[in-house]
């Protein structure tokens, strides 16, 4: 679990249950802290993917809270807190490891070997030297966080000794102290002032900080970053990995105790009882459990008895390989609901039965959410169900809360947390650490609507069928519903809420809704009619990330998505929230692209045709005068662009009754479609249609009637359809002029 409230929580409370705790190790990733003057041996740098320990050595704390302290008169930060020194136990082992690597007798390449063969062998694979950069404290990350540096200034790597491809893959390691906070750090000037006040710290951390300071523990950690504005997730399994390495390399140093297992010996009793025996294993979501033996090499086996698991996770039923089968439990119906919910409460509170249909509509019949919320209910004899409803829906921050309490029930186990939301984290940290596809497609999909969400929207995995596993992993959870077709999925309400408050808690809320627009701007087409089956799919999940558009650091990408939605919305006849979608762009592109820019041309001359199809065209005449001007200057008089423009300008003109401009405008447009692309093309027809028009409207029929001719004549090489189109088009204007004339005539007498 992540983050010093949450390792606060695990460690009091695994203290508190085993008091005879003697010593304790703390095992993770970190961010590195790069030395203040550079070792001329690089082995003695840190690098990512190395190992840092904390126990410097030198008679000062191994482990120190940066954040806590109090600054004096002169402006200089006395730091306070420390964590207790580890115990001796582990400073011998420690000690011991040292000597033996010094001497090659150290294990490390064994263990690692292990990793390797496991399952999630190419989640430790070492990522390559070229992913391991060092910025300059100073230099931000450049571009969007996933693209990895590819835009970020080679000039600006700190110059230090290179490792060669030997030692970046050879195990190292580094006795040094960690700085621990309550913050993510992601700032390498803000690091490197945490080095300073800290005594040279080697690493940054933040469970550490949730440890109790009187408390004996050592920290390890494997280095998946740097702690700066660069920082990403390709180094984490291979860090966690090495961690994890070093901290089973030290427990073999501590001379093993005859403890007598008792969970072993009272399996082996139980089993060779005589009397028939059901054995229940609870929650064993966890796959690891199974995979690394840790509980299937206890399970006792015979004939006299039974062994039933439950499981939130599929994947778990797959590995077991039960002989009877597995039984999947059916939602609750609403008469079960229903009567799960009113149990315990008060007549007064449950109300009428429209409440209790809305509420359990709301919690999606969920079990452990109904189970929670009649709980609450009950501890505040005041609160009915309409009001509790009323308190979950007023804000996503109340649903947080309310499934966030633990609450008291005979039948659960003591200590066990039952509040949805922790049940929920940590079955999303099982799936991160086994899956990290799939984690990472539900950070995304907490940034979609709820429901209908394409498959195709989530990015392809390394092959492929690792996107149809990861679905797989995240429906077997229940995190994600069926739809009864196989490229469309909901994901659960509670679900979703409680995934995106977890992503803005731990401070990726900027970057989780980045990634997203990027992929769904990439996914998002122009929409035309051909292709409005997969825009439609596409639109109420464009909308749902622009509702987070304020946290987005790549604004040329949101500003793409934001035009071809404002587009969508012109399509479908939104005009109000066309023009309001088209402004905002225009705003974004003029400050980050420039008004010179070729996108922005685009989003004034789509915001003047939206307010033409609103009346508005003195506004509209406006846009399209100051389009043409850009384009005249930027693309040049003669360009197709600046002619389009030029069509729009005369177009609204025509609107306004301004037809001696628009004529001109539309001869100009004429005379250089007949000189680039020839008088028979369809756009050269199409702008003759054009100055047609407006000779008619006003009252030169003659020349109009000319064109008319003149369009049939050149549109003999035409399909049959569109020849038939221009001689009909034709024979209607004629006689239609002729009654307007005889009309005059008669009017005229």
């Amino acid at each position: 679990m992540t983050g010093n409230v949450n390792a606060g929580r695990v460690t009091g409370s695994m203290f508190k249950t085993f008091s005879s705790i003697r010593m304790a190790v703390l095992v993770g990733i970190g961010g590195g802290v790069p030395r203040a003057q550079p070792s001329d041996d690089p082995t003695e740098n840190v690098h990512l993917g190395d190992v840092v320990v904390g126990w410097p050595g030198d008679g000062g704390p191994a482990c120190i809270y940066y954040d806590s302290g109090r600054w004096h008169t002169d402006g200089k930060f006395e730091v306070l807190g420390t964590i207790n020194r580890p115990d001796q136990v582990l400073l011998n082992a420690l000690g011991k490891l040292v000597s033996d690597h010094e001497m090659d007798r150290s294990t490390f390449d064994v263990h690692r070997k292990r990793l390797f063969q496991s399952k999630h062998n190419r989640k430790f694979t070492f990522p390559g030297l070229q992913r391991g950069q060092l910025f300059n404290a100073s230099y931000q990350h450049a571009g969007i966080p996933k693209n990895k540096c590819a835009n970020c200034d080679s000039s600006q790597l700190v110059q230090r000794p290179e490792r060669t491809e030997e030692e970046a893959t050879s195990f190292i390691f580094h006795r040094g102290r960690i700085a621990t906070g309550n913050a993510v750090v992601k700032g390498g000037e803000r690091r490197d002032q945490i080095r300073d006040q800290c005594n040279g710290a080697l690493c940054i951390e933040m469970e550490a900080a949730g440890v109790d300071a009187g408390r004996s523990c050592l920290v390890i950690r494997g280095i998946s970053d740097y702690a700066d504005s660069h920082k990403g997730d390709v180094w984490r399994s291979y860090a966690a990995g090495n961690a994890a390495v070093f901290a089973r390399e030290l427990l073999s140093k501590i001379p093993p105790s005859s403890v007598r297992n008792l969970a072993i010996e009272g399996t082996s009793t139980f089993r060779n009882d005589a009397k028939p025996w059901l054995l229940i294993i609870d929650n064993v979501d966890d796959l690891q459990l199974l995979t690394d033996g840790r509980l299937t090499s206890h399970l006792p086996l015979s004939r006299k008895g039974s062994i039933l698991f439950t499981t939130r996770n599929r994947q778990v039923t797959a590995h077991l390989q039960p002989r009877k089968g597995v039984f999947d439990l059916a939602q609750l119906s609403n008469d079960e609901s229903r009567q799960l919910l009113h149990q315990g409460l008060q007549t007064c509170q449950i109300g009428n039965e429209k409440s209790t249909n809305k509420l359990l509509e709301y919690l999606v019949c969920l079990p452990l959410a109904i189970r929670q919320a009649s709980a609450y209910m009950q501890l505040n004899v005041y609160m009915t169900i309409a009001k509790y409803l009323e308190i979950c829906k007023a804000s996503s921050q109340n649903i947080i809360a309310i499934f966030s309490k633990n609450f008291g029930e005979q039948d659960r186990y003591e200590k066990t947390a039952n509040a949805i939301a922790t049940t929920w984290l940590i079955s999303f940290e099982h799936i991160a650490r086994d899956a990290p596809l799939a984690a990472s497609y539900l950070r995304n999909i907490a940034y979609f609507a709820e429901k209908d969400i394409p498959i195709s929207l989530l990015p392809d995995g390394r092959e492929n069928w690792d996107k149809v596993e990861a679905v797989s992993v995240l429906k077997g959870y229940a995190f994600i519903l069926d739809r009864g077709t196989v490229d469309r999925f909901d994901i659960h309400r509670l679900v979703h809420v409680a995934m995106r408050n977890w992503i803005q808690t731990q401070g990726d809320q900027g970057e989780q809704v980045t990634e997203v627009m990027c992929q769904v701007s990439e996914m998002f087409p122009w929409p035309t009619y051909e292709n409005r089956e997969v825009w439609t799919s596409y639109l109420p999940h464009a909308q749902t990330v622009l509702e987070f558009r304020g946290h987005c650091m790549e604004k040329e990408i949101l500003g793409l998505l934001q035009h071809n939605v404002a587009e969508v919305y012109d399509l479908l006849g939104q005009y109000e929230e066309a023009e309001q979608m088209y402004r905002e762009t225009l705003a974004l592109r003029e400050k980050v692209l420039g008004p010179e820019n070729p996108s922005t041309f685009a989003s004034i001359n789509n915001l003047a045709l939206v307010l033409k199809n609103q009346g508005k065209y003195e506004e509209a005449e406006q846009m399209h005068r100051k389009t043409l001007e850009l384009s005249k200057k930027v693309l040049g008089p003669e360009n197709p662009e600046t002619f389009n423009s030029m069509n729009n300008l005369a177009s609204v003109l025509d609107n306004q009754g301004k037809y001696e401009e628009a004529e001109q405008m539309h001869r100009k447009k004429l005379a250089f479609k007949e000189k680039v692309l020839g008088p028979e093309n369809p756009s050269t027809l199409a702008s003759m249609n054009n100055l047609a028009l407006v000779l008619d409207n006003q009252g030169k029929y003659e020349e109009a009637e000319d064109i008319y001719r003149r369009i049939q004549e050149l549109n003999v090489s035409g399909n049959s359809s569109t020849r038939w189109n221009a001689r009909l088009e034709l024979q209607q204007y004629t006689s239609w002029t002729k009654a307007r004339r005889e009309q005059q005539v008669l009017g005229g007498m």
